[in-house]
C-alpha cells in the first residue's frame, strides 16, 4: 500500500475519533471534521487511485448516495446535520466498494447506541452528567443518540473490509 493514502486514512480515523468524542460530549460534530475528511481524500486518491481506491466516480457516487440517504434522515428529524455531513464525507472515502459494510456496521452500532440510550433513560447511572451531553439528554428521557459514533464505527469497519487499512 502507498504511504500517502495510509497516512491520510489514519488521519481520517483520528478525526472520526474526535467526532465521536464531540458527539458524546455535546451532541454536536463540528463542520471542520467533515471538511478535513473530504480534503484528505484528494491527496490519498491522487497518490494511489488504482491499487487502493476504485475509479473516482465510485467514490463520488458513494458520497452522493450517503448525502441523499442522510439528508432524508436529517429532514425527517432522525439524524443531525453534523451526522449527515460526516457520513457524506466518509462516503467519499469508502466508495461503492465499501458502502455496504459502511452502512451495515453503522446500522448495527446505531442499534447498540439506541439500546444504551433506552437503558440510560430507565436508570440514572450518572449523578451529574455534563449539560448537553448524550448521557444528560438520555437520562432526561430525550431520544438523543450520538450517531457520529455509529457513523465512525461503520467507517472503521469499512476501511478494514476494503483493505484501506491493512490487517
Amino acid at each position: 500500500m502507498a504511504i500517502i493514502p495510509l497516512i491520510m486514512a489514519i488521519f481520517v480515523l483520528e478525526v472520526t475519533l474526535l467526532s465521536c468524542i464531540s458527539d458524546i460530549r455535546s451532541m454536536r460534530i463540528p463542520n471542520w471534521h467533515a471538511l478535513v475528511i473530504a480534503v484528505c481524500f484528494v491527496p490519498a486518491w491522487l497518490a494511489a487511485p488504482k491499487p487502493v481506491f476504485g475509479p473516482l466516480w465510485y467514490h463520488i457516487a458513494a458520497m452522493a448516495l450517503m448525502f441523499i440517504i442522510t439528508y432524508a434522515m436529517f429532514y425527517k428529524g432522525m439524524m443531525g446535520g453534523g451526522d449527515s455531513k460526516l457520513a457524506t464525507a466518509l462516503g467519499l472515502w469508502v466508495g461503492l466498494k465499501g458502502l455496504v459494510p459502511f452502512i451495515f456496521y453503522m446500522a448495527i452500532m446505531g442499534g447498540v447506541l439506541g439500546a444504551i440510550t433506552l437503558f440510560l433513560q430507565k436508570r440514572k447511572l450518572f449523578e451529574n452528567p455534563k449539560p448537553g451531553s448524550w448521557v444528560e439528554q438520555a437520562q432526561s428521557k430525550k431520544n438523543a443518540i450520538p450517531y457520529g459514533v455509529a457513523i465512525s464505527v461503520g467507517c472503521w469497519a469499512s476501511f478494514f473490509h476494503t483493505g484501506l487499512i491493512p490487517h
